[in-house]
Protein backbone atom coordinates (compact mmCIF):
# COMPACT_ATOMS: atom_id res chain seq x y z
CA UNK A 1 0.00 0.00 0.00
CA UNK A 2 1.28 3.38 -0.98
CA UNK A 3 0.44 6.33 0.57
CA UNK A 4 0.93 9.85 -1.55
CA UNK A 5 -1.35 12.63 0.37
CA UNK A 6 -3.35 12.76 3.52
CA UNK A 7 -6.36 11.43 1.28
CA UNK A 8 -5.13 9.51 -0.93
CA UNK A 9 -4.58 5.46 -0.91
CA UNK A 10 -4.14 3.36 -3.49
CA UNK A 11 -3.02 -0.40 -4.28
CA UNK A 12 -0.72 -0.95 -6.97
CA UNK A 13 -2.29 -4.13 -8.03
CA UNK A 14 -5.72 -2.28 -8.07
CA UNK A 15 -4.04 0.61 -10.12
CA UNK A 16 -4.26 -2.10 -13.24
CA UNK A 17 -7.16 -0.94 -14.09
CA UNK A 18 -5.87 2.65 -15.54
CA UNK A 19 -3.42 0.51 -17.92
CA UNK A 20 -6.80 0.36 -20.22
CA UNK A 21 -8.89 3.18 -19.60
CA UNK A 22 -7.78 4.69 -22.90
CA UNK A 23 -7.83 2.85 -25.72
CA UNK A 24 -7.25 -0.95 -26.84
CA UNK A 25 -4.87 -1.62 -24.76
CA UNK A 26 -3.80 -5.58 -23.78
CA UNK A 27 -3.10 -5.72 -20.52
CA UNK A 28 -2.37 -9.01 -18.12
CA UNK A 29 -3.40 -10.19 -14.26
CA UNK A 30 -2.55 -8.38 -11.32
CA UNK A 31 0.67 -8.72 -9.77
CA UNK A 32 2.18 -6.62 -6.93
CA UNK A 33 5.77 -4.70 -7.44
CA UNK A 34 8.64 -6.58 -6.41
CA UNK A 35 12.03 -7.38 -7.26
CA UNK A 36 12.79 -6.03 -10.38
CA UNK A 37 11.92 -8.91 -13.15
CA UNK A 38 14.90 -11.05 -14.90
CA UNK A 39 14.88 -9.78 -18.80
CA UNK A 40 13.94 -12.36 -21.61
CA UNK A 41 15.19 -15.39 -22.34
CA UNK A 42 15.09 -16.60 -25.62
CA UNK A 43 17.96 -18.67 -25.79
CA UNK A 44 16.46 -21.85 -24.46
CA UNK A 45 12.76 -22.05 -26.83
CA UNK A 46 13.68 -22.57 -30.45
CA UNK A 47 9.77 -22.73 -30.77
CA UNK A 48 9.44 -19.43 -29.24
CA UNK A 49 11.89 -17.75 -31.29
CA UNK A 50 9.97 -19.38 -34.23
CA UNK A 51 6.50 -17.57 -32.61
CA UNK A 52 8.21 -14.80 -32.51
CA UNK A 53 9.13 -13.89 -35.99
CA UNK A 54 5.90 -15.04 -37.50
CA UNK A 55 2.94 -14.54 -34.85
CA UNK A 56 3.40 -11.52 -32.77
CA UNK A 57 0.98 -8.92 -33.17
CA UNK A 58 3.04 -5.69 -34.03
CA UNK A 59 2.11 -3.01 -31.77
CA UNK A 60 1.16 -0.87 -35.03
CA UNK A 61 -1.46 -3.47 -35.59
CA UNK A 62 -4.84 -1.90 -36.15
CA UNK A 63 -8.91 -3.94 -35.11
CA UNK A 64 -9.23 -7.05 -36.87
CA UNK A 65 -12.45 -7.61 -38.45
CA UNK A 66 -15.68 -7.11 -36.18
CA UNK A 67 -13.71 -4.54 -33.69
CA UNK A 68 -16.05 -2.70 -32.96
CA UNK A 69 -16.37 1.66 -33.33
CA UNK A 70 -13.42 3.55 -32.81
CA UNK A 71 -11.71 0.21 -31.76
CA UNK A 72 -11.17 -0.69 -35.82
CA UNK A 73 -9.00 2.50 -36.35
CA UNK A 74 -6.82 2.50 -32.96
CA UNK A 75 -3.45 1.13 -33.25
CA UNK A 76 -3.33 -1.88 -31.08
CA UNK A 77 -0.87 -0.14 -28.58
CA UNK A 78 0.06 -3.04 -26.03
CA UNK A 79 1.77 -1.10 -23.08
CA UNK A 80 0.81 1.63 -21.35
CA UNK A 81 3.45 4.33 -20.96
CA UNK A 82 1.86 5.96 -24.45
CA UNK A 83 -1.40 6.33 -22.85
CA UNK A 84 -0.72 7.55 -19.63
CA UNK A 85 2.14 10.43 -20.99
CA UNK A 86 -1.37 11.33 -23.42
CA UNK A 87 -3.19 11.75 -20.17
CA UNK A 88 -0.44 13.94 -18.70
CA UNK A 89 -0.02 15.88 -21.69
CA UNK A 90 -4.05 16.41 -22.07
CA UNK A 91 -3.84 17.61 -18.54
CA UNK A 92 -1.10 20.00 -18.60
CA UNK A 93 -2.47 21.35 -21.78
CA UNK A 94 -5.72 22.45 -20.69
CA UNK A 95 -3.99 24.64 -17.87
CA UNK A 96 -1.83 26.35 -20.33
CA UNK A 97 -4.75 27.10 -22.18
CA UNK A 98 -4.99 30.99 -22.33
CA UNK A 99 -8.45 30.10 -22.38
CA UNK A 100 -7.95 29.87 -18.70
CA UNK A 101 -9.38 32.44 -16.41
CA UNK A 102 -6.15 31.79 -13.63
CA UNK A 103 -3.01 31.20 -16.12
CA UNK A 104 0.17 29.12 -15.12
CA UNK A 105 3.21 31.09 -13.36
CA UNK A 106 6.41 31.07 -15.22
CA UNK A 107 7.39 29.49 -12.25
CA UNK A 108 4.96 26.71 -12.20
CA UNK A 109 5.42 25.78 -16.04
CA UNK A 110 9.21 25.13 -15.80
CA UNK A 111 8.33 22.83 -12.48
CA UNK A 112 5.31 20.87 -15.02
CA UNK A 113 8.01 20.26 -17.56
CA UNK A 114 10.59 18.69 -15.68
CA UNK A 115 8.13 16.64 -13.97
CA UNK A 116 6.81 15.46 -17.34
CA UNK A 117 10.52 15.19 -18.70
CA UNK A 118 11.24 12.89 -15.54
CA UNK A 119 7.74 10.83 -15.97
CA UNK A 120 8.47 10.15 -19.67
CA UNK A 121 12.03 9.04 -19.23
CA UNK A 122 11.12 6.49 -16.41
CA UNK A 123 8.35 5.16 -18.26
CA UNK A 124 10.57 4.72 -21.16
CA UNK A 125 12.84 2.66 -19.51
CA UNK A 126 9.69 0.16 -17.75
CA UNK A 127 7.49 0.61 -21.24
CA UNK A 128 10.26 -1.59 -23.23
CA UNK A 129 10.60 -4.01 -20.65
CA UNK A 130 7.01 -4.53 -20.42
CA UNK A 131 6.93 -4.80 -25.15
CA UNK A 132 9.60 -7.38 -24.58
CA UNK A 133 7.07 -9.45 -22.02
CA UNK A 134 4.19 -9.13 -23.79
CA UNK A 135 5.32 -10.20 -26.95
CA UNK A 136 7.12 -13.41 -25.14
CA UNK A 137 3.40 -13.79 -24.09
CA UNK A 138 1.75 -13.09 -27.72
CA UNK A 139 3.99 -15.66 -29.12
CA UNK A 140 3.81 -18.57 -26.25
CA UNK A 141 0.18 -18.22 -26.76
CA UNK A 142 0.27 -19.38 -30.17
CA UNK A 143 2.87 -22.36 -30.35
CA UNK A 144 1.85 -25.48 -30.78
CA UNK A 145 1.37 -26.83 -27.58
CA UNK A 146 0.84 -23.58 -24.59
CA UNK A 147 2.69 -24.01 -21.53
CA UNK A 148 0.49 -22.90 -18.96
CA UNK A 149 3.12 -22.26 -16.16
CA UNK A 150 5.21 -20.27 -18.20
CA UNK A 151 2.28 -17.90 -19.54
CA UNK A 152 1.19 -17.90 -15.75
CA UNK A 153 4.61 -16.75 -15.19
CA UNK A 154 4.94 -13.92 -17.61
CA UNK A 155 1.69 -12.54 -16.90
CA UNK A 156 3.04 -12.12 -12.89
CA UNK A 157 6.27 -10.48 -14.76
CA UNK A 158 3.81 -8.47 -17.09
CA UNK A 159 1.57 -7.13 -14.10
CA UNK A 160 4.66 -6.01 -11.73
CA UNK A 161 6.00 -4.27 -14.72
CA UNK A 162 2.75 -2.69 -15.47
CA UNK A 163 2.46 -2.05 -12.09
CA UNK A 164 4.90 0.17 -11.48
CA UNK A 165 4.18 1.97 -14.72
CA UNK A 166 1.05 2.53 -12.69
CA UNK A 167 2.53 3.55 -9.81
CA UNK A 168 4.92 6.33 -11.85
CA UNK A 169 2.05 7.86 -13.87
CA UNK A 170 -0.30 8.24 -10.68
CA UNK A 171 2.91 10.21 -8.19
CA UNK A 172 2.70 11.88 -11.78
CA UNK A 173 -0.60 13.56 -11.75
CA UNK A 174 -0.49 13.85 -7.93
CA UNK A 175 2.73 15.86 -7.66
CA UNK A 176 1.03 17.96 -11.08
CA UNK A 177 -1.87 18.75 -9.13
CA UNK A 178 -0.22 19.70 -6.02
CA UNK A 179 1.76 22.23 -8.33
CA UNK A 180 -1.61 24.29 -8.98
CA UNK A 181 -2.56 27.52 -6.83
CA UNK A 182 -5.78 26.77 -5.31
CA UNK A 183 -7.70 28.92 -7.83
CA UNK A 184 -6.30 26.89 -10.34
CA UNK A 185 -7.87 23.49 -9.16
CA UNK A 186 -10.84 25.12 -8.80
CA UNK A 187 -10.92 26.44 -12.07
CA UNK A 188 -10.58 22.63 -12.73
CA UNK A 189 -13.22 21.26 -10.34
CA UNK A 190 -15.79 24.11 -12.01
CA UNK A 191 -15.25 22.52 -15.19
CA UNK A 192 -14.77 18.49 -14.55
CA UNK A 193 -18.60 19.17 -13.08
CA UNK A 194 -19.54 20.05 -16.56
CA UNK A 195 -17.90 16.96 -18.69
CA UNK A 196 -20.53 14.81 -19.71
CA UNK A 197 -19.59 10.54 -19.74
CA UNK A 198 -18.34 9.21 -22.80
CA UNK A 199 -20.70 8.07 -24.91
CA UNK A 200 -19.60 5.92 -27.29
CA UNK A 201 -19.64 1.67 -27.57
CA UNK A 202 -16.14 0.31 -28.05
CA UNK A 203 -15.61 -3.19 -26.24
CA UNK A 204 -11.98 -3.48 -24.93
CA UNK A 205 -9.66 -4.31 -27.70
CA UNK A 206 -8.30 -7.04 -24.99
CA UNK A 207 -11.47 -9.08 -25.39
CA UNK A 208 -10.90 -8.57 -29.66
CA UNK A 209 -7.31 -10.03 -28.81
CA UNK A 210 -8.18 -13.35 -26.44
CA UNK A 211 -11.30 -14.05 -28.72
CA UNK A 212 -8.83 -14.10 -31.90
CA UNK A 213 -6.03 -16.03 -29.91
CA UNK A 214 -8.56 -18.53 -28.35
CA UNK A 215 -9.64 -19.06 -32.22
CA UNK A 216 -6.28 -19.92 -33.55
CA UNK A 217 -5.87 -22.13 -30.82
CA UNK A 218 -8.93 -23.68 -31.82
CA UNK A 219 -7.50 -24.03 -35.31
CA UNK A 220 -4.47 -25.24 -34.48
CA UNK A 221 -6.25 -27.92 -32.16
CA UNK A 222 -8.30 -29.28 -35.28
CA UNK A 223 -4.85 -29.22 -38.00
CA UNK A 224 -2.91 -31.42 -34.90
CA UNK A 225 -6.22 -33.93 -35.28
CA UNK A 226 -6.68 -33.99 -38.65
CA UNK A 227 -2.90 -35.35 -39.44
CA UNK A 228 -4.24 -38.25 -37.22
CA UNK A 229 -7.68 -38.32 -39.08
CA UNK A 230 -9.19 -37.00 -35.69
CA UNK A 231 -11.88 -34.27 -34.99
CA UNK A 232 -12.08 -32.21 -31.77
CA UNK A 233 -14.16 -34.24 -29.37
CA UNK A 234 -17.08 -32.56 -27.02
CA UNK A 235 -14.66 -31.92 -24.13
CA UNK A 236 -12.68 -29.61 -26.17
CA UNK A 237 -15.71 -27.88 -27.96
CA UNK A 238 -16.85 -27.59 -24.72
CA UNK A 239 -13.79 -25.68 -23.36
CA UNK A 240 -13.90 -23.92 -26.67
CA UNK A 241 -17.05 -22.65 -26.11
CA UNK A 242 -17.19 -21.64 -22.19
CA UNK A 243 -13.74 -20.05 -22.80
CA UNK A 244 -15.41 -17.85 -25.16
CA UNK A 245 -18.52 -16.76 -22.64
CA UNK A 246 -15.82 -15.87 -20.14
CA UNK A 247 -14.05 -13.71 -22.25
CA UNK A 248 -17.22 -11.84 -23.37
CA UNK A 249 -18.56 -11.83 -20.07
CA UNK A 250 -15.87 -10.36 -18.18
CA UNK A 251 -14.50 -8.54 -20.83
CA UNK A 252 -17.83 -7.05 -21.07
CA UNK A 253 -17.58 -6.33 -17.27
CA UNK A 254 -13.98 -5.12 -17.87
CA UNK A 255 -14.79 -2.67 -20.19
CA UNK A 256 -17.90 -1.08 -18.26
CA UNK A 257 -14.72 -0.50 -15.42
CA UNK A 258 -12.59 1.36 -18.46
CA UNK A 259 -15.63 3.58 -19.33
CA UNK A 260 -15.56 4.48 -15.73
CA UNK A 261 -11.97 5.42 -15.15
CA UNK A 262 -11.85 7.19 -18.42
CA UNK A 263 -14.68 9.28 -17.65
CA UNK A 264 -12.66 10.59 -14.39
CA UNK A 265 -9.36 10.86 -16.45
CA UNK A 266 -10.74 13.00 -19.31
CA UNK A 267 -11.73 15.51 -15.97
CA UNK A 268 -8.96 18.66 -16.36
CA UNK A 269 -9.24 17.72 -12.33
CA UNK A 270 -9.09 13.86 -11.57
CA UNK A 271 -10.43 12.70 -8.34
CA UNK A 272 -8.00 10.49 -7.16
CA UNK A 273 -9.71 9.34 -4.13
CA UNK A 274 -12.68 8.26 -6.55
CA UNK A 275 -10.59 5.90 -8.84
CA UNK A 276 -9.17 4.21 -6.06
CA UNK A 277 -12.65 3.43 -4.86
CA UNK A 278 -13.17 2.49 -8.84
CA UNK A 279 -10.31 0.08 -8.88
CA UNK A 280 -10.77 -1.76 -6.14
CA UNK A 281 -14.20 -2.59 -7.13
CA UNK A 282 -12.94 -3.37 -11.05
CA UNK A 283 -9.31 -5.34 -10.39
CA UNK A 284 -10.20 -8.58 -9.69
CA UNK A 285 -12.62 -8.16 -12.85
CA UNK A 286 -9.26 -7.42 -14.60
CA UNK A 287 -6.82 -10.46 -13.21
CA UNK A 288 -10.05 -12.87 -13.58
CA UNK A 289 -10.26 -12.09 -17.20
CA UNK A 290 -6.42 -12.79 -18.26
CA UNK A 291 -6.01 -15.62 -15.29
CA UNK A 292 -9.17 -17.49 -17.02
CA UNK A 293 -8.20 -16.61 -20.63
CA UNK A 294 -4.53 -18.54 -19.86
CA UNK A 295 -6.08 -21.70 -18.55
CA UNK A 296 -8.84 -21.60 -21.45
CA UNK A 297 -5.50 -21.67 -23.42
CA UNK A 298 -4.35 -24.46 -21.83
CA UNK A 299 -7.12 -27.12 -22.31
CA UNK A 300 -7.18 -26.63 -26.01
CA UNK A 301 -3.94 -27.98 -26.00
CA UNK A 302 -3.92 -30.95 -28.59
CA UNK A 303 -3.10 -34.62 -27.30
CA UNK A 304 0.14 -35.96 -26.65
CA UNK A 305 1.12 -37.30 -29.13
CA UNK A 306 -0.76 -35.74 -31.71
Amino acid sequence: MSKWSGKIVLSVGNLRLILSCLGAGLLFGVSPVGAQAPGPDLSRDTEMIHSLSRWVIPRQTTGWVGVQGRERDRPMTVTPGNRFLAILRTHGNWYLSPRRSVHLSPGQRRKIDRLFADTRNRLVRLDGEDLALVQLFEAGAVTPRVDVSRLGRLNEKIGSVEGEEAQVFVRALSRFQKILSPLQRREGEAASRKMLPDMSVDLSGAVFFADRILSIRWNRLENSLERTGKRPDAKYAEAFQNGRKRIWSLGIRKTVGDKEAEDLLRKPWVDLAALSVLEKKNGPVEASFWEGFIRSLGKLNPPSGS
